[in-house]
């Protein structure tokens, strides 16, 4: 019984990395980010959860949205004049996407020990 208890207590560190990289690949094949967030108040697109489901705001969203014929160099609005790619970079830097899948990996399990 005692040989029992301690395998299992021992299958228990293959089957938490299992989940924790099941988990990770999922998060990261999701669509849409922290930086895509960032992204998407800096433009003003960002809908809110609340949102999503009642669909209030969804009118502000496509009223944005059909305004095609505008002159960006005109609007003093910072979504309507592009987003500085040295600005994406810095997110991404910020939130860990410029560096490679397998290193974000370990890292997440580094601070899950720590």
């Amino acid at each position: 019984m005692l040989n029992y208890i301690i395998k299992r207590l021992f299958l228990i560190i293959p089957t938490l990395f299992g989940i924790l990289a099941v988990n990770f690949l999922i998060i990261q094949a999701a669509p849409g980010g922290p930086v895509e967030k960032a992204i998407a108040q800096i433009k003003g697109t960002e809908v809110s959860v609340t949102e999503r489901f009642t669909s209030s705001g969804g009118e502000q969203l496509s009223k944005n949205q059909s305004q095609k014929n505008f002159n960006t160099q005109e609007s003093k609005y910072r979504g309507s004049q592009g987003i500085d790619p040295d600005l994406i970079k810095e997110l991404e830097k910020q939130y860990g996407f410029d560096k490679p899948p397998l290193q974000r990996f370990f890292e997440m399990l580094k601070n899950y020990l720590v």
